[in-house]
């Protein structure tokens, strides 16, 4: 039967979505991706549905708005869902999303890129030694350029509603895609986070601009990262860094098809060479932030409708990482 994608939000993630999906039908027409339906907010699922038995049920809609659709979608009874990140944005909706049963991607698509993938084979092989630490950096310039703007800046978005956006901006959109890595890599959620939040530039009281945070694990090895949305000249530059006792490897998103490993003083680049991930494009030839998107609907789909497991941020691995975040513990300004 063919799969019935639906697509609820036509932002740009609802855009990057449609377009994996339509790469998806290139790299595997066997699977008949029906072109993409659009639902409006407000409107009824199950009128979408119709009588579709194989549906993709695609969130991209405002974040505080993520969890009441999974709950939606699964109560419908869709076959599978893709989420854009973060699930949810609140310790209530944490606890609401525990009972989901429906299969749940999480668009955390860093990790399902090559460098992330590169980097755990390392950490696996003990080429690195015993890791450490991993560092990270997430920058961004939004904050940064709107407040450059005549009028600082302020205006509708919807992430100035704390009912559509949570009580929070540069850590819950963008460091939840670098606590998402780090854990990862490390093959676990973290037990705790604390740090410091900046508002800086901040368009409204609860979008924090610049975060400096710091992770602790059971094994007691831990992780920092820088992540911000206020960094004047910054683009996507997303970073990874993993430190152990023999050796320490680096991946940046802006140059994702290397690996750069470092032994004492010496200094050496792993260049990609495998095309299975992703677009399967050559190296140096990829889609950019697309990627990821690929390839978690292509895991998920291999899962729920061809009933081939496979690895990807599932939404119940994700809760418990959101947990931590949310009861991170802040430094008062």
């Amino acid at each position: 039967m063919p799969i019935t994608p639906i697509i609820l939000g036509s932002g740009r993630a609802g855009e990057a979505i449609a377009k994996s999906l339509a790469c998806l039908n290139i790299l595997k027409p066997e699977w008949k991706i029906l072109p993409p339906v659009p639902l409006k907010r407000g409107a009824s699922l199950k009128s979408a549905m119709g009588n579709s038995e194989n549906v993709l049920f695609c969130i991209a809609n405002p974040h505080g708005l993520h969890a009441q659709a999974i709950l939606d979608a699964n109560a419908a009874g869709v076959s599978a869902i893709l989420c854009e990140k973060p699930a949810c944005t609140s310790l209530e909706q944490v606890a609401a999303l525990r009972e989901t049963t429906v299969k749940t991607a999480v668009l955390h698509g860093y990790r399902l890129n090559w460098g992330p993938q590169a980097l755990k084979q390392l950490i696996g092989s003990g080429q690195l030694g015993d890791v450490f630490s991993i560092e990270g950096k997430y920058w961004q310039s939004s904050t940064a350029e709107k407040a450059l703007q005549p009028n600082g800046g302020t205006g509708t978005s919807w992430k100035n509603n704390v009912a559509l956006a949570g009580h929070s901006d540069a850590f819950l959109d963008l460091g939840t895609h670098m606590a998402d890595t780090i854990s990862f890599l490390y093959g676990e959620n973290p037990t705790a986070a604390k740090g410091w939040r900046s508002y800086a530039n901040a368009e409204a009281p609860h979008r924090d601009s610049h975060v400096q945070v710091s992770f602790l694990f059971s094994s007691g090895r831990r992780a920092c990262a820088s992540v911000s949305k206020n960094v004047h000249g910054a683009t996507n530059q997303f970073e990874v860094n993993v430190l152990g006792t023999k050796g320490s490897a680096s991946w940046s998103f802006l140059t994702p098809d290397e690996v750069w490993l470092g032994e004492g003083r010496n200094l050496r680049r792993i260049a990609r060479q495998e095309i299975t991930l992703g677009s399967e494009q050559a190296p140096y030839h990829g889609m950019g932030w697309l990627e990821g998107y690929l390839e978690t609907a292509r895991r998920l789909i291999d899962d729920a409708f061809f009933s081939r497991p496979s690895q990807y941020p599932n939404l119940q691995e994700n809760l418990g990482l959101l947990e931590i975040m949310l009861t991170a513990q802040w430094e008062k300004n």
